[in-house]
Protein backbone atom coordinates (compact mmCIF):
# COMPACT_ATOMS: atom_id res chain seq x y z
CA UNK A 1 0.00 0.00 0.00
CA UNK A 2 3.02 2.32 0.08
CA UNK A 3 2.21 3.56 -3.43
CA UNK A 4 -1.20 4.75 -2.23
CA UNK A 5 -1.82 8.46 -1.76
CA UNK A 6 -3.85 9.02 1.37
CA UNK A 7 -6.18 11.95 2.05
CA UNK A 8 -4.81 14.45 4.58
CA UNK A 9 -6.20 12.96 7.81
CA UNK A 10 -4.91 9.51 6.98
CA UNK A 11 -1.57 10.89 5.88
CA UNK A 12 -1.03 12.41 9.32
CA UNK A 13 -1.70 9.07 10.98
CA UNK A 14 0.35 7.08 8.44
CA UNK A 15 3.33 9.36 8.98
CA UNK A 16 3.13 8.68 12.73
CA UNK A 17 2.30 4.99 12.89
CA UNK A 18 2.30 3.56 9.36
CA UNK A 19 -0.16 2.81 6.59
CA UNK A 20 -1.82 -0.13 8.31
CA UNK A 21 -2.70 1.93 11.39
CA UNK A 22 -4.15 4.67 9.18
CA UNK A 23 -6.22 2.14 7.23
CA UNK A 24 -7.51 0.46 10.39
CA UNK A 25 -8.64 3.83 11.68
CA UNK A 26 -10.30 4.66 8.35
CA UNK A 27 -12.11 1.33 8.45
CA UNK A 28 -13.42 1.86 11.98
CA UNK A 29 -13.85 5.64 12.16
CA UNK A 30 -14.09 6.86 8.56
CA UNK A 31 -16.42 9.80 8.10
CA UNK A 32 -15.92 11.13 11.61
CA UNK A 33 -13.61 13.43 13.51
CA UNK A 34 -11.21 11.66 15.82
CA UNK A 35 -9.72 13.39 18.85
CA UNK A 36 -6.26 12.05 19.59
CA UNK A 37 -5.98 11.53 23.35
CA UNK A 38 -3.03 12.55 25.52
CA UNK A 39 -2.28 8.94 26.45
CA UNK A 40 -2.64 5.76 24.45
CA UNK A 41 -3.42 3.32 27.24
CA UNK A 42 -7.14 2.55 27.44
CA UNK A 43 -7.97 4.78 24.46
CA UNK A 44 -10.07 4.08 21.37
CA UNK A 45 -6.79 4.20 19.43
CA UNK A 46 -5.42 1.28 21.44
CA UNK A 47 -8.55 -0.73 20.65
CA UNK A 48 -8.30 -0.01 16.92
CA UNK A 49 -4.56 -0.14 16.17
CA UNK A 50 -2.91 -1.69 19.23
CA UNK A 51 -0.81 -0.10 21.92
CA UNK A 52 2.44 0.37 19.96
CA UNK A 53 0.83 2.24 17.05
CA UNK A 54 -1.44 4.17 19.43
CA UNK A 55 1.61 5.39 21.38
CA UNK A 56 3.24 6.60 18.15
CA UNK A 57 0.09 8.49 17.12
CA UNK A 58 -0.30 10.05 20.58
CA UNK A 59 3.37 11.06 20.63
CA UNK A 60 2.99 13.01 17.38
CA UNK A 61 -0.63 14.12 17.41
CA UNK A 62 -1.92 14.35 21.00
CA UNK A 63 -4.93 16.68 21.40
CA UNK A 64 -5.37 17.03 17.63
CA UNK A 65 -8.80 16.59 16.09
CA UNK A 66 -8.41 14.80 12.80
CA UNK A 67 -11.07 14.41 10.15
CA UNK A 68 -10.98 10.75 9.16
CA UNK A 69 -12.12 10.37 5.55
CA UNK A 70 -14.21 7.42 4.44
CA UNK A 71 -11.56 6.55 1.83
CA UNK A 72 -13.63 3.55 0.75
CA UNK A 73 -11.68 2.84 -2.42
CA UNK A 74 -8.36 2.86 -0.55
CA UNK A 75 -9.74 0.74 2.28
CA UNK A 76 -11.28 -1.70 -0.22
CA UNK A 77 -7.90 -2.18 -1.91
CA UNK A 78 -6.25 -2.79 1.47
CA UNK A 79 -8.91 -5.32 2.50
CA UNK A 80 -8.47 -7.10 -0.83
CA UNK A 81 -4.71 -7.27 -0.15
CA UNK A 82 -5.60 -8.81 3.24
CA UNK A 83 -7.48 -11.60 1.45
CA UNK A 84 -11.05 -10.35 1.88
CA UNK A 85 -13.60 -11.38 -0.73
CA UNK A 86 -15.52 -8.85 -2.82
CA UNK A 87 -18.67 -9.76 -0.90
CA UNK A 88 -17.06 -9.23 2.51
CA UNK A 89 -15.55 -5.90 1.43
CA UNK A 90 -18.89 -4.72 0.08
CA UNK A 91 -20.72 -5.61 3.28
CA UNK A 92 -18.10 -4.02 5.54
CA UNK A 93 -17.93 -0.79 3.53
CA UNK A 94 -21.67 -0.67 2.75
CA UNK A 95 -21.14 -0.55 -1.00
CA UNK A 96 -22.22 -2.91 -3.75
CA UNK A 97 -20.15 -5.92 -4.71
CA UNK A 98 -20.12 -4.61 -8.28
CA UNK A 99 -18.51 -1.38 -7.09
CA UNK A 100 -15.76 -3.41 -5.43
CA UNK A 101 -15.38 -5.40 -8.65
CA UNK A 102 -15.11 -2.23 -10.76
CA UNK A 103 -12.51 -0.78 -8.41
CA UNK A 104 -10.44 -3.97 -8.49
CA UNK A 105 -10.51 -4.32 -12.26
CA UNK A 106 -10.07 -0.61 -12.95
CA UNK A 107 -13.14 -0.53 -15.16
CA UNK A 108 -16.28 1.51 -14.98
CA UNK A 109 -19.75 0.32 -15.83
CA UNK A 110 -20.87 1.05 -19.36
CA UNK A 111 -23.64 3.53 -19.65
CA UNK A 112 -26.83 2.85 -21.49
CA UNK A 113 -26.35 3.64 -25.17
CA UNK A 114 -27.95 6.73 -26.56
CA UNK A 115 -31.34 5.96 -28.08
CA UNK A 116 -30.71 8.31 -30.98
CA UNK A 117 -27.34 6.82 -31.97
CA UNK A 118 -29.07 3.65 -33.13
CA UNK A 119 -31.39 5.44 -35.58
Amino acid sequence: MNDQHFPHGLTQIAESAGDEAALKIALERGGSRLRIPQKAEGSILEKIVGIDAARKIVKDLADERIEIPLAKKIVAAWLHDQGWSQEAIAVKLKISRRTVQYWQTGTTPTRQSDLFNSL
